[in-house]
């Protein structure tokens, strides 16, 4: 008995080392991951200082050095948040990032992806953002945490020069880590595609405007998601900053903080008891004007991009956006109104028509699939007409296959859920796959990779303003939306 354990024990031992990853130097020191199945992977690798103590709500500082070799082997904490539907642990000290990289990678391209949930929900070691499959395909894959809701996005004058967007800086100094570190794990800092979905898509929708982020990536993915920030000047004033710091200083005076040192001294469970919605604002650093003026001036982030929306996200989308599922014939026009910031036109009335409770509900859904589309169709015809870098559009309309206990959302082609096939994590959801979701997976997976390969895709038609030339994903027979009824 006590050999065979000695034996064991020898093989436990030997296992671990081969589970080893080669260490690795970065900024701050050296860290260690794990190797398994072709795959190194280091998790919890810290980009920036704990934003903590003084350091709440200042821009990323840079990253506290350590001595030895970091153990890169677990996911950080999630960055504090409100988000119920995350059951990770939560923390301030949350800027860390993970990276899935082959063995033997040499100058593969970097995919950088940036988490959903509305910006007061999420986190970047979500079990469907495994990047081993993506990896596979020839590609280094990176996910971020970035500080989240009130910690997130606060707005005070005192914090200056600093006021607001802080989630979205956080985004841009993970994205410096990576041009200054990713060659270390095979990866080419010249070849860095940003990614993401719903409030991750809105993220890469403000980065390509952002001056701040320049030259830190080369093409631009966003799915289901440009909404959030000005896409024209007449949306500009609910995201002007003295209107958005407004918000800061009220929280101040409801809690009965003098400053901002008295802001910083309260718990994290204090300052989330108090309603936040998290706002981006044109801050003049982060973010300086409207998308179409940004557009129209040439002044964006010039990359390949790559935009698309689901079939169904109306009806995910429709109760968060307008706050309700009072969907009623009594309330429709109100609704409408409220979703699209002026007065629908009587064209789109008749399109979308609400004279009893359930057309309105009906059309409340579709109608808000529509316009969430519109905005990615209208943003890449900026980029095409603007930009010297081609622009492609996807509309997925697959179905998966339906899950062993009932759907709450994202069903069907609902909200987020082309996230599994991207990553081709079917496998996760022990579902009866069809041969569709598989051959869905491999598209998307395949061509996400590409996209960050080449920059290009050669199977599809680039976006020139028509309809024809907006790629479908999968075998739904949904009818493109008439988006002359949103211009």
């Amino acid at each position: 008995m006590r050999l065979f354990r000695a034996v064991a024990l020898i093989a436990m031992c030997m296992a671990g080392l081969a589970a080893q990853a080669q260490s690795v130097k970065v900024t701050g020191g050296q860290i260690a991951g794990t190797h398994a199945d072709g795959m190194n992977t280091y998790f919890g690798v810290p980009y920036a200082a704990a934003p903590v103590g003084n350091l709440r709500w200042r821009a990323p500082q840079p990253v506290t050095p350590w001595k030895g070799v970091r153990q890169a082997t677990s996911f950080s904490a999630a960055c504090a948040q409100t988000a119920v539907w995350v059951t990770d642990p939560k923390s301030e000290d949350c800027l860390y990032l993970n990276i899935w990289a082959p063995e033997k990678a040499d100058k593969l391209p970097v995919l950088v992806w940036i988490h959903g949930g509305g910006y007061y929900g999420g986190t970047g070691s979500q079990p469907g953002f495994n990047g081993a499959n993506l990896a596979r395909r020839g590609a280094i894959v990176v996910t971020i945490n970035y500080r989240l809701g009130i910690f997130g996005f606060f707005a005070h004058p005192e914090l200056k020069d600093e006021s607001g967007n802080q989630g979205l800086r956080d985004q841009i100094a993970a994205l410096h880590w990576v041009k200054n570190n990713i060659a270390a794990f095979g990866g080419d800092a010249g070849r860095v595609t940003i990614f993401g979905e719903s409030a991750g898509g809105i993220s890469v929708a403000i980065l390509t405007a952002s001056p701040m982020a320049k030259g830190l990536f080369h093409r631009a993915i966003a799915q289901s998601g440009n909404a959030g920030w000005p896409m024209n000047p007449g949306e500009n004033e609910p995201y002007q900053q003295k209107r958005v710091e407004a918000t800061g200083v009220a929280l101040a005076k409801t809690v009965g903080a003098k400053n901002l040192a008295a802001l910083r001294a309260m718990s994290v469970e204090a300052l989330q008891k108090q309603p936040w919605s998290a706002r981006v604002s044109v801050d003049g650093h982060v973010l300086r004007e409207d998308q179409t003026s940004l557009y129209r001036g040439h002044r964006q982030n010039d990359v390949p991009l790559l935009v698309g929306w689901n079939a169904e996200e109306g009806k995910d989308l429709a109760p968060e956006i307008l706050n309700t599922s009072e969907f009623t014939a009594a309330r429709y026009k109100e609704l409408a109104t409220k979703l699209l910031g002026h007065t629908p036109s009587g064209d789109l009335l008749a399109a979308y028509p609400g004279a009893t409770d359930a057309q309105a509900k009906a059309s409340l859904d579709q109608l808000t699939t529509d316009w969430w589309g519109w905005r990615k169709v209208y943003w890449a015809g900026l980029q095409a007409k603007y930009g010297g870098s081609k622009a492609y559009v996807y509309y997925f309309t697959h179905r998966p296959a339906e899950p062993a206990t009932p759907c709450g959302y994202g069903c069907g082609a609902g909200h987020g859920a082309e996230i599994r096939y991207v990553f081709d994590n079917l496998d996760q959801d022990k579902r009866q796959w069809s041969a569709a979701d598989r051959q869905t997976a491999a598209r998307m997976a395949d061509a996400w990779v590409e996209f960050a390969r080449s920059g290009s895709l050669p199977d599809w038609t680039p976006y020139d303003g028509s309809s024809a030339s907006i790629v479908r994903i999968g075998e739904g027979k949904d009818k493109l939306p008439d988006f002359s009824l949103f211009q």
